[in-house]
């Protein structure tokens, strides 16, 4: 074999021998490009819900604080947490919002609890109608507080008032609960009546009457003259011709029902110490009372 020959065999080996390497180093880059590729598509996929995010945080915080507002404003709620601080605390709340100043001792009651409540004993001596008002408010304002035991004890003291009162309060707390400091004032329905069933056993001598507010119409003295869809017109004992609207106040109570098809009226009165229905009929003037 002449030298020319010879050198054109081993070109044309090296030539196949480079084909080969730069194929094989062609399709590994192409693997890896395939795969940074897939990388790279994922990669913009998170950037974009991660820009989404972003872009919907100011509105995700808003509605995280209405859901906060909207739980803190729901009729009962159920504390986050609970001790005797965050008790002490809630029931200082309560007596700033009634505008009274109870004083009583308060300590943990020392039985076993359960997981979701503390229970707490409070004792001292107040007034009769703050403590009535005091219960209300711990019974109907938005924190779950529960009244298990009460004892009232009457002083011996004339034309007094004052009691001593012992009671076992449980407050109720869990996890997905609402923060104490969160808990907003509930509006109440209207007050508790001053005059009630037990003043004899807190006066001495007989009860006095409740002074009678002679602005406001008796009702049980007075006659229904016409009714319209959202008014009363009613006459009083002088003869005066009164217009009264759904909770107008009366004497002893108020007008709570407004019934013009059937012709009637129906008060909420607490003239004895207890709510009752009072309803005058236009038609044939009938007077009726119902208890509750």
């Amino acid at each position: 074999m002449t030298n020319s020959s010879r050198n054109t065999l081993v070109l044309a080996s090296l030539l196949i021998v480079n084909c080969i390497g730069g194929f094989l180093m062609l399709n590994h880059s192409q693997k890896k490009l395939e795969v940074r590729q897939e990388e790279n598509t994922n990669l913009k996929s998170q950037i974009n819900s991660f820009r989404a995010l972003v872009t919907n945080r100011d509105s995700l915080e808003a509605e995280y604080e209405l859901q906060k507002f909207i739980a803190s404003q729901q009729s009962k709620v159920i504390l986050q947490k609970d001790d005797q601080v965050v008790t002490y605390d809630y029931l200082l709340k309560i007596l700033n919002w009634m505008g009274k100043d109870i004083i009583y001792d308060f300590a943990l009651s020392g039985q076993e609890l359960e997981k979701n409540y503390n229970e707490y004993v409070i004792s001292g001596r107040s007034d009769y109608m703050d403590l009535v008002h005091f219960t209300r408010m711990l019974e109907h304002q938005r924190a779950l507080i529960t009244v298990e035991d009460i004892t009232l004890a009457g002083e011996n003291v004339a034309h007094s008032d004052t009691i001593s009162f012992s009671m076992i309060l449980r407050t109720y707390y869990a996890n997905e609960g609402v923060p104490a400091n969160e808990v907003s004032y509930k509006p109440l329905a209207r007050g508790v009546q001053e005059f009630q069933l037990f003043k004899s056993k807190i006066w001495e001598g007989l009860p006095m009457l409740e002074e009678k507010d002679y602005r406001l119409i008796d009702v049980e003295l007075g006659n229904m003259v016409g009714i319209s869809e959202s008014r009363v017109f009613m006459r009083d004992a002088r003869g005066i011709i009164r217009i009264l609207s759904i909770g107008d106040e009366v004497l002893w109570g108020h007008l709570w029902k407004i019934d013009y098809r059937e012709g009637m009226a129906i008060f909420k009165l607490n003239k004895y110490g207890f709510e009752e229905n009072y309803i005058l009929s236009f038609s044939y003037q009938n007077k009726e009372r119902t208890n509750e």
